[in-house]
């Protein structure tokens, strides 16, 4: 099966555009669909070591790489956190592993998810993001 890869920009701006016809409401229930799709970091990956530090909520992330490209699994226990740990785990995976660590903090905020937040959810956004670049840059 032919899969075609994808850059880091082109996956950032579709899920860019994808947002940006919703309003705050609408954004929050797509938030919410996308949290209701199954997760994809295995039960046994759920530990503390794979937990990010700062959220409110529980969020666990994990970074593999296979044959070249990046794939970053994660799971939540919170459905608008999940959502969003969604959108940006998929930033990272289905990349060139080359690609994925050259993703920056500023390269995400087209998406627009950080104005949907309150303050410290915003710092759980922050720790998000900057832990996964870290799992990546270990790859």
């Amino acid at each position: 099966m032919f899969l075609k890869r994808k850059c880091k920009m082109d996956k950032i701006n579709n899920w860019a555009e994808e947002l940006e016809f919703l309003d705050g409401d609408d954004r929050l229930v797509h938030l919410i669909d996308l949290a209701k799709k199954p997760t994809t970091l295995p039960e046994e990956y759920q530990t503390r070591s794979n937990k990010i530090e700062g959220c409110m909520s529980q969020i666990w992330v994990a970074a593999f790489e296979e044959d070249g490209l990046v794939e970053v699994k994660y799971n939540s226990d919170a459905m608008i956190t999940k959502g969003i740990t969604h959108i940006v785990c998929d930033c990272f995976s289905g990349i060139p592993l080359s690609e994925a660590k050259t993703i920056e903090p500023s390269d995400l905020e087209p998406l627009g998810i950080k104005e949907l937040l309150t303050a410290q959810r915003r710092n759980g956004l922050s720790n998000l993001i900057e832990t996964i670049i870290q799992r990546v840059d270990k790859l």
